[in-house]
């Protein structure tokens, strides 16, 4: 949550309840971290030098320092680098569940990474925009029809 919290400090001044509230937002309400979530790793990265405390608007707010700046810059490297293995984190929640659990929350899992294309093609704000946009909605129906023919492949003699 403190890398998150820096990226959002990147953006603007942020206050604690605004980052929980933009953290349930995210998550579509799966998680509201509480002020005592919160303010310990807000303090945190004041400790480290990550941030600094203000005031906007009589509110304490916190701001990104230069130092939190180049260590956001760090762990966004290493996202991208290693994105693909975030991704790989869904088989420990899966060993945890049953068999016949586990196809609901597979197709939930489907539903959840699909709908960002979809919000992508529908013009959302926090998606690339013009000829990105465009490269990005391409490959994701080239993945999908990919991964269409993978299933086809994968129920043999299934019939619909």
């Amino acid at each position: 949550m403190g890398t998150y919290a820096l990226f959002m400090m990147r953006r603007a001044p942020i206050y604690g309840g605004e980052l929980a509230q933009r953290i349930a937002d995210v998550t579509r309400g799966a998680w509201r971290p509480s002020a005592g979530a919160i303010y310990p790793i807000l303090r945190g990265l004041v400790q480290r030098g990550d941030a600094r405390v203000g005031q906007l608007e009589g509110r304490k707010v916190y701001i990104l320092t230069p130092r939190g700046a180049a260590r956001l810059k760090l762990v966004r490297g290493r996202i991208r680098e290693r994105g693909g293995r975030f991704a790989e984190l869904r088989s420990l929640v899966l060993d945890m569940v049953e068999p016949d659990e586990r196809g609901e929350i597979l197709l939930d899992h489907l539903h959840r990474a699909i709908l960002p294309f979809v919000e992508l093609g529908a013009g959302a704000s926090m998606l690339p925009k013009g000829a990105a946009r465009r490269r990005l909605l391409a490959r994701a129906r080239a993945e999908l029809r990919g991964g269409l023919a993978g299933l086809r492949t994968a129920r043999g003699g299934d019939r619909d």
